[in-house]
């Protein structure tokens, strides 16, 4: 492979670990085409991508992060996932994946800078979408305010109440 050609990929690389939100390392090593093609379909579906890397390159595309060291994880034929959208819908990717292949091993993954291993991928893969903790988040909001109007209108209500037994009272 040229100088140029590895330059170049290194930057690939290096620009897909700066626009990904998630990425995890995992072994793949006796995986058909077949299987890695239903994975790539699968990742794709969440707006991720798994590429085949070479370690080398791999490296050197992270010497610029000076958070993320995942030099210890690239050994052997390791393949890198790149999320771009919800970090826990790709982690379920995997996770559903590596449950139908057993040569399919996440190592460790990194999430917003922080290098984490594969029992921190499995925790992710564990977390309920974005959309269903963005609906809990506004629920908690909402309920003081729905508790407090609550309050409010059964006071009110008391003293309708009030009122039509007084006239109830008045008009017997």
């Amino acid at each position: 492979m040229k100088r140029t050609d590895k330059q170049d990929q290194i930057d690939s690389i290096r620009n897909q670990f700066d626009r990904a939100s998630f990425c995890a390392v995992a072994e793949y090593k006796g995986l058909s085409v077949a299987q890695l093609s239903s994975l790539r379909s699968e990742l794709r579906k969440v707006d991720g991508q798994f590429r085949v890397v070479r370690n080398t390159l791999a490296r050197r595309a992270l010497d610029g992060h000076t958070s993320v060291d995942l030099s210890g994880h690239l050994l052997g034929p390791v393949g890198v996932v790149f999320a771009y959208g919800d970090p826990a819908a790709a982690a379920k990717v995997l996770r559903e994946f590596a449950k139908g292949a057993e040569a399919f091993v996440v190592t460790a993954g990194v999430i917003e800078g922080s290098v984490i291993d594969a029992a921190g991928v499995r925790g992710i893969a564990d977390l309920p979408s974005r959309e269903v903790l963005v609906a809990r988040m506004l629920g908690a909001m909402n309920s003081p305010i729905a508790g407090l109007a609550n309050v409010l209108a059964g006071t009110l209500r008391q003293l309708v109440y009030a009122l039509s037994a007084v006239a109830e009272k008045k008009a017997a």
